[in-house]
C-alpha cells in the first residue's frame, strides 16, 4: 500500500530532525559510541590519553628522524600513531592474561557447572547422548540427583501431591528415554497408577479395593523407584576420576595465559596487523626521505648575484693598483706600504710638470 501525502510529509519532517550531531564535540562523542579497543582503523576514535601520547610521540620522532619532505611528515605521524596503538595492544593483552590467571580456577569450576546445566536443559533434544555426558562429571551427576529430588518432593508434597505429564517426561529423559519411548515402561505404569489407571500394574496389592488406596500404593512405588535412581547416581559418582579433574584444575592457571576467546583472537590479529603497518610505514618513510635528499643533492647551485653598480660620483684613479681581495681579515702591512708609495708617486707627478709630460 503506497504511503499517503501526509505520511510522506511526516517522514520528511522526521528525517530533517534526525541529522545527527552538528557540533565538533557532538561528532567526537558520536565517533566513540562504538569504541571497543581503539586498536583498528587510523586512531580517529582513540581515547584522549592515547591521543596525548601520540602528539608527544610525534614530537620525539620529529627530533630524531628530522623529515625533510611533506610525505615524510605524514608517514612520521602515522608511525607515531601505530607505535602507540601497538603499546596499548601489548599492555591490554598483559592485563587480560593476568586477569584470566587470577580467575582461572573459579572460571574452571564455573564452566563445568555451566556445561552440566546446558546438558540438562538439552536432555529432551537427545536424552541418551546428553545423559551419557552428564554422568561423566560430578557436576552432571549432582545436577541429575538434584532434579530427581525435586520430582520426589512434588510427588510427596502435602497435603496434595503433584505429578503431571511434564513430570513423567522429565523423569523419562533422565533415564535416557524420549517422550515417545516411555510408554510401556515401569515408570509409565506407575505414573498411570498415580493418575488412577492401574491397567499395567500387574503386581499391585490385590487387597487394595478402592482407587485412592491403589493410587497411594502407586505413588509409594514411584517414590521408591526414584530413590533407586538417586542411589544409583550416588554410587556412580564415587567411581568418577577426581584425580584427573584436580589435575585439570591445577593446569587451568597455565592455560589461562593463552586467551582463546573471540576477543583475544581478534586482539592478536589487530596486534599483528599493527606491526605489519608500522614496518611498512617505516620503510616508506625511509624511501621518501632518501628521494628527498637525492633530489636536493642534484639540484644546480644558483649563480651568484651580479656585483652592485658603483655609487654615483665615485671613481678610482686607474693609475692606482687594484685593491686585492682579502677574505680573512684586514690588509697586511705590505699592502699599506705599497699604497703609501703609490700616493707619493702621484703627488710627485702632480707637482712636477716634466714628469707629467713624460708620462
Amino acid at each position: 500500500m503506497p504511503a499517503s501525502e501526509a505520511q510522506i510529509r511526516a517522514n520528511q519532517a522526521n528525517a530533517a530532525r534526525s541529522t545527527g550531531p552538528k557540533t565538533e564535540a557532538g561528532k567526537a562523542i558520536s565517533r566513540r559510541n562504538s569504541l571497543q579497543h581503539g586498536l583498528s582503523g587510523e586512531g580517529v576514535v582513540l581515547p584522549p590519553k592515547d591521543l596525548e601520547e601520540i602528539e608527544a610521540r610525534v614530537e620525539a620522532f620529529e627530533k630524531d628522524m628530522k623529515p625533510c619532505s611533506p610525505g615524510g611528515w605524514v608517514l612520521l605521524r602515522r608511525l607515531a600513531t601505530i607505535s602507540v596503538q601497538m603499546e596499548v595492544s601489548t599492555r591490554r593483552e598483559i592485563f587480560a592474561r593476568a586477569k584470566n590467571v587470577r580467575h582461572a580456577v573459579d572460571d574452571f569450576d564455573e564452566a563445568r557447572l555451566d556445561e552440566a546445566d546446558e546438558l540438562y536443559d538439552a536432555l529432551g533434544e537427545n536424552p541418551r547422548k546428553n545423559l551419557r555426558k552428564l554422568r561423566k562429571s560430578p557436576e552432571g551427576v549432582d545436577r541429575l540427583i538434584e532434579a530427581w529430588n525435586l520430582l520426589r518432593l512434588d510427588l510427596t508434597r502435602k497435603p496434595k501431591h503433584v505429578w503431571t505429564a511434564s513430570h513423567l517426561d522429565r523423569a523419562a529423559n533422565m533415564v535416557g528415554l524420549s517422550v515417545d519411548h516411555v510408554q510401556g515402561t515401569r515408570l509409565s505404569a506407575l505414573s498411570n497408577g498415580v493418575w488412577g489407571d492401574f491397567t499395567d500394574l500387574d503386581d499391585i496389592d490385590a487387597r487394595l479395593k478402592d482407587d485412592p488406596a491403589r493410587q497411594k500404593w502407586s505413588r509409594d512405588r514411584l517414590v521408591e523407584w526414584i530413590d533407586g535412581e538417586i542411589a544409583g547416581l550416588e554410587a556412580h559418582r564415587e567411581t568418577l576420576d577426581f584425580e584427573t579433574i584436580e589435575l585439570d584444575r591445577d593446569e587451568a592457571e597455565e592455560l589461562a595465559t593463552l586467551d582463546m576467546s573471540k576477543e583475544g583472537t581478534l586482539a592478536r590479529r589487530y596486534d599483528s596487523e599493527l606491526q605489519r603497518n608500522y614496518f611498512k610505514a617505516l620503510k616508506e618513510f625511509r624511501q621518501v626521505e632518501a628521494e628527498c635528499l637525492d633530489r636536493a643533492s642534484h639540484e644546480p647551485t644558483p649563480p651568484l648575484p651580479p656585483p652592485p653598480p658603483p655609487r654615483m660620483g665615485s671613481s678610482r684613479d686607474p693609475r692606482l693598483p687594484a685593491s686585492p681581495s682579502y677574505e680573512n681579515g684586514p690588509p697586511p702591512e705590505d699592502w699599506k706600504r705599497e699604497l703609501d708609495e703609490a700616493m707619493a708617486d702621484l703627488a710627485r707627478m702632480t707637482s712636477d710638470p716634466a714628469s707629467r709630460s713624460a708620462n
